[in-house]
């Protein structure tokens, strides 16, 4: 009698445990914390573009600026690089700057198409000229679009013109 009910409660314990097991292997279905064979690829990352001046601070050049009428006959002038490198595998496309000279704006513009390529980098040379032979600071600020249609702006580090 003994070993016929130590088999029935065997045979039970057997028959409970395969139901559990069972009901928690279909229970996780279609649950909305389990993984799901439908479901739509994560978004991608958002353009990010990281922006350093080399060198900075800007040694005085004094080379003349020749390329704008505005600086011809400015006698103080500095050239440096802007290096723009993307980071979240999107193209981004900066279409305004907005410069500002010893905190001051001089510059509005807009209709740009500066088009980093995803993961890539561009340098845009830059310059200044300034009637007065001292030292000045500027700033660039960048505003565009990544290639999903999300905002981009992005600011240069204050850039130092040391003095003549």
């Amino acid at each position: 009698m003994f070993m016929k009910s130590w088999n029935s409660q065997r045979l039970w314990s057997i028959a409970i445990a395969l139901l559990v097991s069972l009901l928690s292997a279909t229970c996780g279905k279609g649950s909305p914390t389990g993984p799901s064979g439908n479901a739509p690829p994560p978004p991608p990352n958002s353009g990010t573009v990281q922006l350093t001046v080399n060198p900075n601070p800007v040694p005085f050049s004094g080379v003349p600026v020749t390329d704008t009428p505005d600086c011809a006959d400015l006698p103080n002038t500095w050239y440096y690089d802007q290096i723009f490198k993307e980071f979240g595998g999107n193209t981004v496309t900066f279409t305004s700057r907005v410069d500002e000279f010893d905190g001051f704006v001089v510059n509005n513009l807009t209709g740009l198409d500066i088009t980093i390529p995803p993961l890539g980098s561009l340098t845009l040379r830059a310059r200044w000229c300034s009637g007065n032979p001292t030292a000045h600071t500027a700033l660039s600020t960048f505003s565009g679009v990544d290639s999903r249609g999300a905002s981009v702006n992005v600011t240069t580090p204050t850039i130092h013109l040391l003095a003549p």
